[in-house]
């Protein structure tokens, strides 16, 4: 009776659902509507297909079908997630605060108490997280299947490995100094964009000389360092660094800059208005 396409989903969902809780919790949200209502950090959504996905990997091949459908199917849900359900949220706010201003003894409503559910979706940093964890999840559940892919990642990467590694992380520490120079010639006096800038030169440097070590660890065959998973696992750490990022000021930089762009037009003006008066 045992079904791991539906127990370890059911599963993933579960702990999920607690997680998000327990963040409310400590955020000093105490809602039970977090044990089984959607949206927030992670998203048991992107967690749940993810989990399936890992698992139907780990069973059935990456050749397989079942691996196949769930791939697909895990990322048509996450992209719902940010995407389409993500605008239903946004445009339920713009309507509950439309229905707030309307004058009640002018305009009467069928359902005065009307009030739309606003956190539908989710944003990038949520659904990531709730990928990272069914990922996660899935191979938990899942590690009696793991032992050649153990064996794989505990083994010394070889020669060819070793130089992309060099490469990439060596790239990711020099793209990140040329964006941080770009930002701060091309913004300069922004205080959002020097923001976004060192936010990129601490991801990336950190992350790119970590590997760096991490590459000429294994290259003089140090022990604990020899594990090729140490430079997958950095690289996962980029990649949820960057989304996290891009979450947290892809809606924050527009507005500031425009705001900052007001204000310098205002003193520019003020300015020019003292000098004509003396």
């Amino acid at each position: 009776m045992y079904n791991p396409y539906i127990v370890i989903p059911l599963a993933t969902w579960l702990i999920s659902q607690s997680i998000k809780f327990g963040l409310a919790a400590l955020r000093g949200e105490l809602n039970f509507k977090y044990l089984y209502a959607s949206g927030g950090m992670p998203s048991v959504h992107s967690a749940v297909v993810c989990s399936l996905a890992t698992t139907a990997l780990l069973l059935d091949g990456s050749s397989s079908h079942i691996f196949g459908f769930t791939l697909i199917f895990g990322a048509v849900v996450m992209y719902d997630s940010f995407g389409v359900r993500r605008s239903t949220g946004e445009q339920a706010v713009a309507i509950n605060m439309i229905l707030a201003s309307l004058d009640r003894d002018r305009v009467k409503l069928s359902t005065p108490d009307m009030h739309l559910r606003e956190v539908l979706g989710h944003k990038p940093a949520e659904v990531a997280a709730g990928a990272v964890l069914g990922i996660v999840l899935g191979l938990l559940f899942n590690l009696s299947y793991l032992t050649t892919q153990l064996n794989f990642l505990s083994s010394l990467p070889n020669h060819w490995e070793l130089v992309t590694y060099i490469g990439l992380f060596a790239l990711t520490v020099v793209a990140g100094w040329i964006t941080a120079v770009v930002l701060r010639m091309r913004y300069k006096g922004s205080a959002i964009m020097q923001k976004v800038g060192q936010a990129v030169l601490s991801m990336t440097q950190t992350v790119g000389w970590l590997g760096l070590v991490v590459a000429f660890g294994q290259y003089q065959h140090l022990p604990y360092l020899l594990y090729r998973g140490w430079s997958g696992l950095l690289l996962v750490v980029l990649v949820v660094w960057k989304l996290a990022l891009v979450s947290k000021y892809w809606s924050v930089v527009p507005g500031e800059l425009n705001a900052e762009s007001e204000k310098q037009r205002k003193g520019k003006w003020l300015g020019r208005s003292k000098k004509k008066r003396k």
